[in-house]
C-alpha cells in the first residue's frame, strides 16, 4: 500500500490494490479530505506521476493503464478554456461519485468479511433439542441369546489339563545289558556289533535310541579294556569280541 519513504515522496505497491479504483481511494485518503470534497486534478496529477515513475519497474495490468488515460484526458480538459469547464465538472463529478460508491462497497464487504461465519466461527447443533435421560434398563435379548453367553463364560472357564506323553529311550546301562550276553559265547570269534540289539524293537526312533546306547556301552567297555573293536573302513560294518581273561 501507500507508504512515506521520504518527505513528500509516495512509493506505492500496485500488487497490494485490486484495481485502479482502489489506488485511487488509498490517493485520495493521503489528501486526509473527504472522497467527495478531494481534488480530482491533484489525484490525476498524484496518480499519471505514479504510473510514469513505475511503468519499467511494475508489471501494471492494462485497467491501470486505461485509469491513467482516463485522467491524462480529464487533466488536460481541465486546462482548457472556460467554455468547457460545465462539461469537465460533469465527468469530475462523475469520477468522484464513483470513488465514493466503491469506497462505501469495500466498507461494506470489509463489515461482511468480519461477521461469525457458518462452520467457522459458529456451528448448528445437529441433534435434536427434544431429548431425555432414562435410567430404566431394557434387556433386548431372547433366551437362546442367554444360553449362549452362558456356554461362552462357562467354556472359558473350564480348565483344561494338559498331558505329555513321556518317551523311555534307552540308556547305556541297557546297552551294557545286551553287550553281557557276549560272555555266554563259547568262542572268542568277531561278532557284528547290531547281532545284541534286541529284536522286538518296532518303533524307529525307539530303534535310534537302542543302536546309539549299544554304541556308547561298546565304546565303554573298551576303554575298560573289555572288548576289542575293529571297523575295516568307514561305514563297514563293525566287528567285536572279547579280550582274554575277561570274566561274567
Amino acid at each position: 500500500m501507500i507508504t512515506d519513504e521520504k518527505e513528500n515522496l509516495l512509493s506505492i505497491n500496485v500488487s497490494g490494490y485490486e484495481g485502479p479504483l482502489d489506488l485511487l481511494i488509498d490517493l485520495s485518503k493521503k489528501q486526509k479530505v473527504d472522497i467527495t470534497k478531494v481534488s480530482i486534478f491533484e489525484l490525476a496529477e498524484q496518480y499519471l506521476k505514479f504510473i510514469n515513475n513505475n511503468i519499467h519497474r511494475l508489471n501494471l495490468s492494462a485497467d491501470y493503464l486505461v485509469m491513467a488515460s482516463f485522467l491524462a484526458f480529464l487533466k488536460s480538459k481541465m486546462l482548457l478554456p472556460d467554455d468547457e469547464i460545465d462539461t469537465i465538472s460533469n465527468i469530475e463529478g462523475d469520477l468522484t461519485k464513483r470513488l465514493a460508491h466503491y469506497s462505501a462497497i469495500k466498507a461494506a464487504t470489509k463489515k461482511l468479511e468480519d461477521l461469525p461465519r457458518l462452520g467457522k466461527d459458529f456451528f448448528i447443533r445437529k441433534s435434536k433439542s427434544e431429548f431425555y435421560i432414562s435410567n430404566k434398563t431394557v434387556i433386548n435379548v431372547s433366551l437362546n441369546d442367554l444360553f449362549d453367553n452362558y456356554l461362552s463364560i462357562y467354556k472359558k472357564q473350564e480348565k483344561i489339563n494338559l498331558q505329555f506323553k513321556k518317551n523311555r529311550y534307552f540308556s547305556i546301562e541297557d546297552g551294557m545289558k545286551w553287550m553281557k550276553s557276549i560272555y555266554l559265547l563259547k568262542d572268542k570269534e568277531w561278532k557284528e556289533i547290531f547281532d545284541f540289539l534286541p529284536l522286538k524293537i518296532n518303533d524307529l526312533k525307539m530303534k535310534k535310541s537302542a543302536i546309539m546306547s549299544l554304541i556308547l556301552a561298546t565304546l565303554t567297555m573298551a576303554k575298560d579294556g573289555k572288548l576289542e573293536i575293529i571297523q575295516k573302513s568307514v561305514y563297514n560294518k563293525i566287528f567285536v569280541k572279547l579280550k582274554d581273561k575277561n570274566e561274567i
